[in-house]
């Protein structure tokens, strides 16, 4: 069995995996993306277990996968579960497209630290204020600076070249942000 390693990651998506366990896709400034396997979260038993949710910064110990990008989530500790946010469907809504545009970003294997540290800030700053446009936009600069591709004042073109889409949570946003 592989050594476990342990890092700070922040929780960008949850896909159900069979009938009781889930893949867990988290962002990590040392590792970058994470794909984890967490077997029997869904799965109802005596004990009362953490179950991670979206957007919830942990301290993750997984055990590094030699065959794929899949690896095996052991332990989770919470350290901010940004309870703000739930609140607020805007709010949300604006940290679901940071969440998908750094899982759109970011690469497995590859040390992320300005990206993690930007949607760490991004978070909190959701959780007591309303999103704006000027919001996406910092943010979408941001990204471009700390992942160091130029975007020449235009961010989002920037990124849909470089990933060749952009998310679609972001015409969502746009339609309902003043």
């Amino acid at each position: 069995m592989s050594p476990a390693e342990t890092t700070e990651a922040i929780l960008l998506r949850r896909v159900r995996f069979g009938e009781s366990s889930c893949v867990l896709v988290w962002l990590s400034p040392v590792h970058g993306k994470i794909r984890t396997a967490a077997h029997g979260p869904t799965r109802g038993g005596k004990r009362a277990r953490f179950h991670p949710d979206l957007f919830h910064q942990a301290e993750i110990q997984f055990a590094a996968s030699r065959k794929s990008d899949l690896h095996t989530l052991r332990e989770v500790r919470l350290i901010e579960a940004w309870g703000g946010l739930r609140g607020d469907y805007h709010g949300l809504l604006a940290a679901s497209y940071f969440a998908e545009l750094c899982d759109l970003l970011s690469e497995p294997g590859h040390a992320a630290p300005g990206l993690f540290d930007l949607l760490r800030r991004a978070l909190g700053h959701l959780c007591g204020n309303a999103p704006t446009r000027r919001a996406l936009e910092f943010f979408e600069t941001e990204a471009c600076r700390v992942l160091g591709f130029g975007h020449e004042g235009n961010a989002l073109g920037a990124i849909e070249a470089h990933a060749g889409r952009v998310p679609a949570t972001r015409r969502r946003l746009d339609r309902m942000l003043p």
